[in-house]
């Protein structure tokens, strides 16, 4: 097979698009030293991608030999595989983007006179020249694809391409805040960031001054592996995973494992469909890890995967405890100026909130209003003994202990006094007491407390009472269970029919007795009586089908989580009309919730306005 050839087919595992020479060519400037790189995007990189670096350069003897297949300077010998610490080792890259592309090489190494310019065509390689040139490499690649039409006709837009290439460089500059990094078109400056180190001014260059300050730091050790980065709030949550970023090692990763950890974390504080925003730099001996398992370095092999995924969870489940304070969502009437990058920002509040929530006393269930009736009460009863809740417990009591604060926008709050930008921790009164004034648009509550305006939400209001209500109750083995008059019939696949029939017990003492009839095929018997007026065939099939995804892994406290999640199902809706007692009522039993601010799904439940606050908008202070 001829050279040329061999190097073609050998580029498609490396070279898939314009993104990827932009991956692979800031690699190589950053396993140089540089303090400084420039990449600039002609129609997306399809025409020409230029990376500019102030590394330590090539001579010329080396310039020519970078594009030779399987020429590097990163590895000596077979064990040096085993403790990788450079971001490129296999000496691919450049013979494969050369091979079909038209290339450019300008480099000056430290100490040389001159620099030298070597061009390569289709994987022909034409002899050097010097050339005057700054301490550093240049690398253009133009006509990407252009000896193989191919390939060149599965490539998208230009706009999609750039876009793909823009996010490369985003990686590398959030894994590499120490490294000035600029991105252009031919048109415009994307973005660039100012190299200080500080992955937050990274941060704020991609997505802005607000959102950067509203990130929570996360620090965690163990004796392999250091963790520390940053993490959004949840109202900072995003549609896609996309905005989630690992670094290993220095090195931008995928990885499934990590990224369900970082979500698991979070819990009940995110909307369904709604994803983290996050960027996690964790270190480790490099002989823990292999890079050597996907032909782009995109993917790495752990070799302790449980116990980093482990380190990543318990490390952002602590860091989100102790941010989020118990403030109030308030309403904004003027937005704050954004300040440039570079900039200085406030620090986050270090350590635990030392607020204490005491847990909300049982609720008197004449005091539910009707439209509370739906859900009825667990009564007072000797109920079954639940399953084993030593986890659900601790984690109860560590929500007790800081409840979450949310925000109701993307950028920083001003605070109550001076606007700041900070984060105000607002103790609750012990007497809190919230008096409704009326109903607006049959979807809010407006209510006060003789000091501040609230309007609350009456949706996530009643989800957020429910939700604690048959959390309570299975704390105390109050579920009572609803035997049907009909016995629910209902067919399962093998995989789910096993794992409802290992979890009996523990879905008895939820208030489900199930039995097995038939090849899989199952009867429920009874269910939770909070679900009385539902439509309970389809709440207890998505149970079910919940506990089947959940795996053999999931514990009482998941389980749970997941069945009082449904139960929210039954809370009012926009648009019910709602009389002055039901009101009263709902507004007297949020002010004893343990968490009155967010709804199980993350949505803010109220927003506050203080008398002061009033007084401005309306002109009567200044």
């Amino acid at each position: 097979m001829p050279k040329v050839m061999a190097d073609q087919i050998a580029a498609g595992e490396v070279v898939a698009r314009p993104a990827s020479c932009v991956k692979e060519l800031v690699e190589n400037s950053l396993d140089a030293g540089a303090t400084r790189i420039e990449v600039s995007l002609a129609e997306g990189g399809i025409a020409c991608v230029t990376v500019v670096d102030d590394g330590e350069g090539m001579s010329p003897e080396d310039a020519v030999l970078a594009f030779h297949r399987h020429a590097t300077s990163k590895v000596h010998e077979p064990r040096d595989l085993a403790r990788i610490r450079t971001l490129g080792f296999r000496g691919e890259a450049l013979a494969a983007i050369a091979s079909v592309a038209r290339v450019r090489l300008i480099t000056r190494a430290r100490g040389e006179e001159s620099g030298v310019l070597v061009r390569v065509e289709g994987g022909e390689i034409h002899p050097p020249e010097p050339i005057g040139a700054p301490f550093g490499t240049t690398m253009e690649v133009r006509d990407l694809f252009f000896n193989t039409p191919a390939r060149l006709k599965y490539l998208r837009s230009a706009q999609t391409e750039q876009a793909r290439s823009v996010e490369v460089v985003q990686r590398e500059s959030l894994a590499h805040p120490e490294v000035a990094f600029v991105c252009r078109t031919e048109r415009q400056v994307l973005f660039q960031t100012p190299g200080r180190g500080d992955a937050r001014e990274v941060w704020a260059a991609l997505y802005g001054v607000g959102e950067a300050r509203m990130l929570i730091e996360v620090r965690g050790t163990t004796g392999d592996y250091a963790l520390r980065g940053y993490v959004g709030r949840p109202t900072q949550a995003r549609s896609s995973r996309q905005h989630g970023y690992l670094f290993i090692n220095g090195r931008p990763v995928r990885n499934p494992a990590v990224q369900q950890a970082v979500e698991r974390a979070y819990g009940e504080r995110l909307m369904v469909g709604r994803y983290p925003v996050y960027a996690l730099y964790l270190e480790m001996d490099p002989a823990l890890v292999d890079p050597n398992v996907h032909p782009q370095k995109w993917e790495v092999r752990l070799s302790e995967e449980r116990d980093v995924c482990h380190l990543v969870e318990s490390a952002v489940r602590a860091a989100l405890d102790n941010a989020m304070l118990t403030a109030a969502p308030r309403v904004r009437t003027s937005a704050p100026l954004a300040s440039p990058v570079p900039l200085n920002l406030p620090e986050e509040s270090a350590g635990p909130s030392e607020m204490r929530q005491s847990p909300s006393p049982a609720t008197d269930p004449k005091e539910r209003p009707r439209v509370l009736a739906r859900s009825p009460s667990f009564g007072q009863g000797p109920g079954r003994t639940a399953a084993p809740r030593e986890a659900w417990e601790s984690a109860l009591a560590v929500r007790e202990s800081a409840a979450a604060q949310v925000e109701i926008e993307h950028g920083t709050r001003e605070s109550q006094a001076e606007g700041d930008g900070r984060d105000v921790p607002q103790e609750r009164p012990a007497d809190w007491r919230l008096r409704p004034i009326g109903q607006a648009l049959r979807m809010y509550i407006l209510a006060e407390d003789g000091n501040d305006l609230y309007i609350i939400d009456q949706h996530a209001a009643h989800e957020r009472v429910l939700y604690e209500d048959v959390l309570d109750a299975w704390q105390q083995g109050d579920i009572q269970p609803m035997p049907l008059l009909t016995p629910l019939e209902l067919s399962l696949t093998p995989s789910a029919f096993e794992e409802v029939m290992a979890r009996r017990e523990e879905l008895l003492a939820l208030g489900f007795e199930i039995d097995p009839f038939g090849v899989h095929t199952i009867l429920v018997r009874t269910i939770p009586d909070s679900w009385q007026g539902l439509d309970y065939a389809a709440l207890v099939r998505d149970v079910l089908d919940d506990l089947a995804s959940m795996g053999p892994k999931a514990t009482a406290r998941d389980i749970m989580h997941r069945l009082a999640t449904r139960a929210c199902k039954a809370a009012i809706k926009a648009h019910d009309s709602l009389t002055m007692p039901e009101m009263e009522a709902l507004c007297r039993r949020l002010t004893r919730a343990r968490d009155p601010y967010h709804c199980p799904h993350g949505r803010p439940i109220f927003l506050r306005m203080s008398e002061r606050e009033l007084a401005k908008s309306f002109r009567r202070i200044v």
